[in-house]
């Protein structure tokens, strides 16, 4: 992998064919994050939208969180385990799969080419926003377009000022990941977790950018002159979203903007929100020795995992903990893992992770874990 840190590029007055291409196409972009940290303390704040009492999403906000984004290859490449572009190490230049493959036969050993896979590396203001019910593909496709133009809208950003995303990846879109995208940040996102009225606010606008009437859902596309079905460049689309273009579709959404419309934030403190989530993973736990960890990782005031019991269906194992934005699982393991059958499974399933990219930490019944934990501190925090 190669940090990108300082580029050159040459202006171009007008976008090309070759840029269309490039958009429409699009790459393959990993994004991993992770929110700072006070005094071993994850420095989020926790919001909740809820509309009579029934929860319909929760929100997570972080200032100058840390944000990684890697670019393993174009979206459509033929073989997707192929990562990566071609890179003229001596010149500095990106090179074309025709140049790679002229240098091989001038010369086999040659190193002049490679492979790499790009990564910038950057912090900004993030917003996470899950909803209470999982929702399919094109329903988050099409709300991620609505609330990002709505926010832009009701808080008066620039295009470029927000972006947003689904994570973990396009296809298995579970959140939004919203942050601010300009330089040190309008500090609107904050707003949304604080204000109880913000999240309602932002929903309105995002119905009005839908064409509907934000009280009824009535379409209102007709009126104002425009033919409009699943989505326009008057409403959702835009040239940004252009790979999500088959899947944005405005009706899709309009029950659930208008229940945002009418729902309340309530915002907690980092102190709630870290019991909050303590409890939740507590109720989670199939162990006592799994709730024993956790309770040790928690009063050492060390960084809590992001799930408990989350399945990784490509490697078929499910860890008893993940920390979803350093890609590591956790697993605690009693005596029946000292067993030759159950120590099998684990290295077969440590290869397909591996394999993946995850990183695992495995801790033994038997063994020191305050002192295991303080090998990683990256991942659990120095504690405290």
């Amino acid at each position: 992998m190669v940090r990108l840190q300082n580029v050159s590029v040459k202006r171009s007055d007008q976008i090309t064919s070759d840029e269309e291409e490039r958009q429409r196409v699009g790459y393959e972009i990993q994004t991993t994050y992770r929110f700072s940290e006070v005094a071993g303390t994850i420095d989020v704040r926790k919001a909740e939208v809820t509309l009579d009492g029934h929860l319909l999403a929760t929100m997570r906000y972080g200032d100058a969180a840390q944000i990684w984004r890697i670019n393993l290859g174009w979206r459509r490449r033929s073989n997707p385990n192929d990562q990566g572009f071609h890179l003229d190490v001596e010149r500095g230049y990106w090179a074309t799969n025709k140049d790679a493959d002229e240098a091989d036969r001038e010369d086999p050993l040659s190193k002049r080419v490679r492979k790499v896979v790009p990564y910038v590396e950057d912090h900004r203001n993030v917003l996470t926003i899950k909803f209470a019910q999982q929702h399919e593909l094109n329903v988050m496709a099409s709300i991620q377009a609505a609330l990002k133009q709505a926010i832009q809208q009701e808080y008066q950003l620039e295009p470029g000022e927000l972006a947003a995303q689904a994570l973990p990846t396009n296809e298995d879109r579970q959140l939004l990941f919203i942050y601010e995208s300009a330089e040190g940040g309008a500090g609107v996102l904050r707003q949304l977790v604080e204000d109880p009225s913000a999240m309602a606010r932002v929903a309105r606008a995002a119905s009005v950018i839908c064409h509907f009437d934000p009280e009824t859902g009535e379409d209102r596309s007709s009126d104002d002159g425009i033919e409009c079905e699943a989505a326009c460049y008057d409403c959702l689309l835009e040239y940004g979203n252009q790979p999500d273009h088959n899947y944005i579709d405005r009706s899709l959404i309009k029950d659930l903007l208008i229940s945002l419309s009418s729902s309340r934030t309530e915002s907690s403190s980092n102190s709630s929100s870290r019991v909050d989530h303590l409890d939740e993973m507590m109720r989670q736990c199939d162990t006592e020795l799994e709730r024993k960890w956790l309770q040790l990782v928690y009063d050492s005031n060390r960084a809590l995992p992001t799930h408990a019991q989350h399945l990784i269906d490509s490697c078929v194992t499910r860890p008893d903990f993940f920390y979803q934005d350093k890609r590591t699982a956790v697993y605690i393991d009693g005596p029946v893992h000292d067993q030759d059958d159950t120590a099998t499974d684990d290295r077969q399933i440590e290869d397909r992770l591996s394999s993946a990219g995850i990183m695992f930490i495995r801790f033994h019944h038997s063994e020191d874990w305050n002192a295991k934990l303080n090998d990683f501190p990256d991942i659990f925090g120095a504690g405290g």
